[in-house]
């Protein structure tokens, strides 16, 4: 055993000498090739086969002696002249500064090498990546190697923790030395000296944190001190060494907790490891700023709140730790620790990459905004949770809030993160219903009261940090309109979830006091004057909580038609106020309601005991109408988008009540009945008309009117097309639904109505399927007559049972009373495709009575047959040559 341990620890230390060694061997390589190939250009400069531009350089301003007269050139040994760096691409009369002259055997090998090893401003990570692949894998595992050898100590039992941790701290230090002795001998950086001090951090990352969690040799306090020391040490050498060392170092300091884990499951000390190294890549930002590093560290801070949503340990803890990721974003790089900094301001440009982090900080930081809406989804409320609760998700609201003070572009975020916790709260209280929908389950009654205090005292926080930021007279808009509606949007979340902890009228009661005090406000505001954001943001709530009371009071009105009234409040504020700048705001109410009511089968559903339907659908139509109305005038482009959404309610409505009035009150039963597709029919097809009109008067609007007609024809023939497979199938739910009646049945609107449909579409509908419509229209007509003969002689339309002789010789006679009409209309008016139809229509009749009718007849019979069928052809032949006389026969 012991002649093993000590061969291993040979073979690992052969290794590392050999990396060291060949390290070493590179950087030298590296340092000749550069010099032989700077003696290559000095002897194509000197024996004249070099550029224009390189002679020019050669003879610069620089070199010209105070007389006029060309200076000599300097030598170096042997003669030769020194290397000019001169650009490819340089002007013959702009010569470019010629290099210092480099001296003479080891001082040009020692010349700075930084220059030679920078990387071009245009060259991409990728063209980064494959000029310094090689070095990056050596580092990286130069520095697994560490992480690996401690590892194999842990698991081999091989010396103590004491001397296992000092070999790794002694392995670190000696990575780090390397990579400054190097730099220092060859006179400039590397990425493999980079490389070299980036193992360095990993391995000493990784002693540390074995020390504390396998070992138990230091407290949390003094080992993360000594990690916080280390980081430093890493971000000072990745000053020298440029972003390479960085990358490196951020890497393997996130994940060094995984690689020596031990699985004890210490998620919040990991979590407390993150932001110190967040902390100090923040730093090394200030200095050496590279976007990737930026998104790194944004990964890897996530990475870890991701790791803690599979567990409990961090519950009412993953607040805290967002809220001081979103610090660290905005106070380190930047200098700004109290958070007061203005946009644009140029005392902080001065630090290096403050304006590089600008533009990412709006992104960047509704990342830990949707961590936190996420970590609500999935720790949900508990009870007795209300004080860890408001610990949980107090703090990033207040770094929000104090951030944007002084920068417009963070206003949106507060909003955001309010929605968020909103619907977070709602989605964790969603519960599948049946098989298509979803319906949302209140809390225990024991936890409203504690659940109602948590959203109170939220929506006080984010009111209360509004009207502070407010004051502050930037974005006013946002904390405007965040300062009163933040208790009106807690309300009816509190009323969904904790509706049970208060009755209906003291719901309905602070709904109307919210309305009655923020009109009163407005009023006030308007008459004051009052900055023209308060005052409509102010009438905008009023208006809200009031239609908010209302549908809490009636039991068939629904939130929905709530926000539908705010439609008509906007356009009147609009209106009233010339606020269209509003626009934005209208239009996504107007979206809200759409896709809320387009999906409203496949969301929550309502109770049978009340026409919800027309409240709900029809009373949101009609808001949109009346905002259309308001708005025709002042602002016609927003008046065509609430009357493109009102059409589509009207749809929705018409659709809503058939089914409500078919299915006794159940709109979205799962059931499709025969009426139901005949009024689909109707229904889609006519207003599949009226959108291809409307969207030859819409202008900006053309194609969506166009493309939701085009929808509406394709549903209208599909529930056509469906009705016809069922009848071919003799499916009792389509001749059972016709009756017994003759004539006056549903044999009218099913089978007639689209012969009717199809022939408007045909004088009206697009060009590109007129001729496809007016055929259709045809088939549906003959189809309809058809199945009228069935009807009369057998009280029904079904296709399965047997058919006498005389129905067989009506469908012969009708069919040749309608070929004959068809040819001679078609032969007097002109109508070639009408003349056509009606000779297609006499050629089935003769092959049906050649082949069926016929058939069975015998003597006499068959004489008289034949001979009414060759004087019936005559008699059409005659009326059309006469009435070829005036027209054109459509034949010819």
């Amino acid at each position: 055993m012991d002649n093993l341990v000590l061969l291993g620890v040979l073979l690992i230390l052969t290794v590392v000498v050999g990396s060291f060694l060949g390290i070493f061997a590179f950087a030298e390589v590296k340092s000749l090739r550069g010099e032989v190939r700077r003696l290559r250009q000095a002897v194509e400069l000197a024996s004249g086969n070099a550029p224009a531009a390189g002679r020019t350089a050669a003879t610069s301003p620089a070199q010209v002696s105070p007389g006029g007269a060309a200076a000599p050139e300097p030598r170096v040994a042997g003669g030769l002249p020194p290397r000019a760096n001169v650009p490819e691409q340089a002007p013959p009369d702009e010569p470019a500064p010629p290099e210092p002259v480099a001296a003479a055997g080891s001082a040009a090998r020692t010349e700075p090498s930084r220059a030679a090893v920078a990387v071009p401003a245009g060259d991409t990570f990728w063209e980064r990546m494959q000029q310094n692949w090689m070095v990056w894998l050596g580092g990286a595992c130069v520095a697994l190697s560490g992480v690996f050898l401690a590892r194999y100590g842990i698991e081999q039992g091989l010396l103590g923790p004491r001397v296992r941790v000092a070999l790794g701290l002694i392995t670190a230090l000696a990575l780090y030395v390397a990579s400054e002795v190097l730099r220092r001998r060859t006179g400039g950086s590397h990425p493999t000296f980079a490389a070299l001090a980036g193992g360095g951090a990993i391995t000493a990352f990784a002693a540390i944190l074995s020390a504390v969690h396998l070992y138990q040799l230091f407290e949390p306090g003094p080992a993360f001190a000594m990690l916080a020391l280390v980081a430093l040490v890493t971000m000072w050498l990745a000053r020298l060494h440029g972003p390479v060392l960085a990358g490196i170092g951020m890497l393997g300091a996130y994940s060094v907790p995984i690689l020596v884990s031990t699985g004890g499951g210490n998620v919040l000390g990991a979590m407390v490891y993150a932001l110190i190294i967040t902390t100090s890549v923040l730093l090394l930002l200030r200095h050496v700023y590279r976007n990737w590093l930026w998104f790194g560290l944004l990964a890897g801070a996530l990475a870890w709140w991701l790791i803690s949503m599979f567990g409990h340990q961090a519950d009412s803890w993953r607040g805290p730790y967002l809220a001081a990721l979103a610090y660290l974003l905005l106070a380190v790089v930047s200098g700004d620790w109290l958070l007061q900094r203005r946009a644009g301001d140029a005392r902080d440009e001065a630090v290096a990459g403050a304006s590089g982090v600008d533009p990412l900080l709006l992104p960047s930081l509704t990342l830990p905004v949707a961590a936190q809406c996420l970590s609500i989804f999935r720790e949900g409320f508990v009870s007795s949770s209300l004080t860890s609760a408001l610990w949980a998700w107090s703090p990033l609201p207040l770094v929000l809030f104090v951030a944007a003070r002084r920068r417009a572009a963070l206003a949106p975020l507060p909003w955001v993160l309010l929605l968020g916790q909103l619907a977070a709260w709602l989605a964790g209280r969603l519960d599948q219903w049946g098989e298509a929908s979803v319906r949302l389950l209140p809390l225990p009654a024991e936890q409203q009261g504690g659940f109602l205090a948590l959203l109170a005292l939220t929506a006080v926080l984010f009111s209360a940090c509004a009207l502070i930021n407010f004051r502050m007279g930037i974005a006013r808009f946002w904390w405007a309109s965040l300062a009163v509606m933040a208790p009106l949007l807690s309300l009816p979340v509190g009323y969904m979830l904790a509706g049970d902890a208060l009755s209906r009228y003291w719901w309905c009661l602070y709904a109307a006091v919210f309305g009655a005090v923020f009109l009163y406000l407005g009023s006030r505001g308007a008459g004051r004057g009052w900055h023209k954001s308060m005052v409509v943001w102010l009438f905008i709530a009023g208006h809200f909580a009031y239609s908010l009371a209302a549908c809490l009071w009636l039991e068939q009105a629904s939130l929905t038609l709530a926000m539908a009234l705010q439609l008509v409040s906007l356009a009147w504020i609009i209106r009233r106020f010339d606020m269209p700048a509003l626009g934005w705001l209208l239009k996504g109410v107007l979206l809200l309601v759409v896709v809320r009511l387009t999906l409203n089968p496949w969301l929550l559903s309502y109770g049978d005991n009340s026409h919800w339907s027309l409240w709900t659908y029809g009373g949101a139509a009609l808001c949109a109408w009346l905002a259309t109305r308001i708005l025709r005038h002042p602002q016609p482009a927003l008046a065509r988008w609430a009357e493109a959404a009102a059409l589509h309610l009207l749809v929705l409505t018409l659709w809503a009540e058939s089914r409500y009035w078919l299915y006794d009150g159940h709109a979205f039963a799962a059931d499709f009945r025969f009426a139901e597709a005949v009024i689909n029919m109707w229904l889609f097809a006519g207003l599949g008309l009226v959108y291809y009109r409307k969207s030859l008067l819409a202008g900006s609007f053309s194609r969506w009117y166009d493309g939701y007609g085009r929808l509406l024809m394709l549903a209208a023939a599909v529930n056509y097309l469906g009705i016809l497979l069922a009848t071919a199938a003799s499916e009792p739910w389509v001749w059972r639904s016709v009756g017994a009646r003759p004539l006056i049945n549903m044999l009218l609107p099913a089978f007639a109505g689209p012969a009717l449909l199809a022939w408007l579409v045909h004088r009206w509908y697009l060009p590109g399927v007129r001729r496809l419509a007016g055929l259709v229209s045809a088939l549906a007509a003959f189809i309809w007559i058809s199945l009228e003969v069935r009807h009369l002689w057998q009280g029904n339309i079904r296709l399965d049972s047997a058919t006498a002789t005389g129905e067989l010789y009506t469908y012969s006679a009708v069919w040749l009373a309608l070929a004959v009409a068809a040819i001679l209309i078609g032969s007097w008016r002109g109508w070639r495709s009408c003349y056509r139809g009606g000779m297609a229509v006499l050629a089935l009749v003769i092959v049906k009575l050649f082949l069926v009718d016929m058939a069975g007849l015998e003597g006499l019979l068959r004489v008289a047959s034949f001979m009414g069928m060759g004087l019936a052809l005559l008699g059409i032949a005659y009326l059309h040559q006469r009435l070829g006389h005036r027209h054109p026969s459509p034949g010819q």
